[in-house]
């Protein structure tokens, strides 16, 4: 046996060597874990009283950054209720005028953080990649003092276009026309209010203008009038209870009042459901629709609304209320807004 000598010097830089890579190892990992401040407290980086911050983290720098545009979406989010199929119906052609309602509706969702002409001007601010866990961390931020001026100049030109038509529906004799201008003025009052919302999120004071006619005063105004508007209803064809039922049901979320005496408008429709053969299981019905409006203030008629479709399910019957559910979807929307359009139409604008 080969008997080594002891190396006192050798076996300490050994040991020395040693104790330097496990605190290096120590070091390393502790590095590792460690998590810039801002991902957990972005009001680190970007303080709150001048931004408006959100951290999203994700596989790629790309997901990152919209996870963290989502939150900011989150924050934006504002609880108002405007009627889109209203605006549709009367506010399409004031965008080469005055007011762009489209725009205002923008500012009001998640596309304005998202849409390509950078309406809110989302920056990004920091970004992190943890090898570790192999994620991205990405701070994106809304500058306060830049974003506050657009949400003010937009409520203030809404408002200016508000009191225009507040003040023509005091103007105009014809009940129907008051209707009208009390009917737009209310939805852009609606979207106003949203706006109202984000901007006192922004600004962070007291300073957002009040609206110059309530809500609560529209309302209530457009109730009294739409009370001394009538609507005669007079239906052909199968299902007449449930379709008449359908129509009264547009009639009176647009303000009207059904009456069949003297009515101010008369609606006329028909609709036809009858089974198709079909080399398959289930059972079909072809559904058709037909509705004409006749404006007697005004002596104009509406383009007659059609509708056809096809509509299956295990039997006859079940198909038949399969095609009723779609008549009435067809009549809240497609109808709604044509019928609503076809009013704006009537006395102009």
């Amino acid at each position: 046996m080969i008997n080594k000598k002891y190396n006192p010097i050798k076996n300490t830089l050994s040991l020395k060597a040693c104790l330097l890579l496990l605190l290096f190892g120590c070091a390393s990992a502790k590095s590792a874990k460690e998590l810039p401040r801002w991902i957990g407290d972005p009001t680190s980086k970007y303080h709150e009283a001048l931004y408006i911050t959100a951290v999203g983290s994700g596989s790629s720098r790309e997901e990152a950054k919209r996870d963290a545009i989502a939150s900011l979406s989150n924050i934006f989010s504002v609880d108002v209720s405007f009627d889109k199929r209203i605006i549709e119906a009367y506010t399409e052609e004031r965008k080469e005028k005055k007011i762009d309602v489209d725009h205002s509706i923008n500012l009001l969702t998640k596309s304005a953080l998202k849409s390509e002409n950078r309406l809110i001007n989302v920056r990004d601010g920091e970004t992190f990649f943890d090898e570790k866990t192999g994620t991205f961390y990405v701070l994106v931020f809304i500058n306060r003092a830049e974003t506050e001026p657009l949400y003010l100049e937009e409520i203030k030109k809404n408002d200016d276009v508000l009191e225009e038509y507040y003040s023509s529906s005091h103007t105009v004799i014809d009940k129907l026309e008051k209707f009208i201008y009390l009917k737009k003025a209310m939805q852009i009052a609606s979207v106003n209010e949203g706006l109202r919302q984000i901007h006192r999120l922004i600004s962070q004071m007291d300073d957002t203008p009040e609206p110059p006619i309530t809500k609560q005063r529209l309302t209530k105004e457009l109730y009294d009038l739409g009370r001394n508007i009538t609507v005669s209803i007079k239906v052909i064809g199968v299902y007449p209870e449930e379709f008449a039922g359908f129509l009264r049901e547009v009639i009176q979320e647009t303000g009207f009042t059904c009456d069949g005496e003297n009515a101010d408008l008369t609606i006329k429709a028909h609709l036809k459901i009858e089974p198709i053969d079909l080399p398959r299981e289930d059972k079909f019905v072809r559904w058709r629709l037909l509705i004409d409006v006749y404006n007697g203030m005004t002596g104009n008629t509406m383009e007659t609304f059609a509708r056809e479709g096809r509509e299956g399910h295990a039997t006859f019957e079940a198909a038949k209320s399969r095609a009723l559910r779609e008549v009435r979807k067809i009549l809240m929307n497609e109808f709604y807004i044509e019928f609503n359009k076809f009013l704006n139409q009537s006395v102009g604008d």
